[in-house]
């Protein structure tokens, strides 16, 4: 019961913070994050909740990734991300990469799951937009987190990317966040 009030009122926060996005009245308290620290924590609490080994995190450089950004903000962005690999299959591994690139902390989420259809990609990102499983059963979900997982990296300056090889074949999701550069 616990669980699916805290699911609700995620699913109620993540749609008004959606709403405040489009129009623009999103506050945001930036401070220097370490953007890989932060997404490391949350995959550990994540992969407590998970089953033992499914989630895998790997953090491809040595350098802190340190973004001028809201904390909480980017914990909805790493969240949604691994929210959404949770549709993979029972026992399927989520592979978690952290990465610096070209002035940019890069989140790559990569799951084994449904995938998405080449002709989707472009929507993925959309609000209410489900990628679906290809046989018609519904994944669950209401198709609000990716969308917020676009806004929220486009207001701080970054961008993201998903990607598949198609049905069945599972998609990976990248978020790119400005490093900050101290003077």
């Amino acid at each position: 019961m616990q669980r699916a009030i805290e699911s609700q009122t995620r699913l109620i926060d993540d749609l008004l913070d959606f709403s405040r996005l489009r129009t623009g009245k999103l506050a945001l308290r930036r401070a220097e994050v370490d953007f890989g620290a932060l997404a490391l924590d949350l995959v550990a609490a994540f992969g407590a909740r998970w089953s033992s080994g499914r989630l895998r995190a790997q953090m491809q450089t040595a350098d802190p990734l340190i973004c001028h950004a809201d904390p909480v903000r980017l914990e909805q962005v790493v969240g949604n991300l691994l929210d959404n690999a949770k549709f993979s299959p029972v026992g399927a591994e989520v592979e978690v990469r952290l990465s610096s690139e070209d002035g940019f902390a890069r989140l790559a989420v990569a799951d084994s799951g449904c995938g998405i259809a080449r002709e989707f990609l472009p929507h993925v990102f959309g609000l209410f937009s489900q990628a679906g499983t290809g046989d018609g059963a519904s994944r669950g979900g209401l198709g609000i987190g990716l969308a917020l997982v676009h806004g929220l990296a486009v207001v701080h300056g970054g961008f993201v990317k998903a990607t598949s090889a198609g049905p069945g074949r599972g998609a990976e999701f990248n978020v790119w966040l400005p490093l900050h550069r101290r003077a």
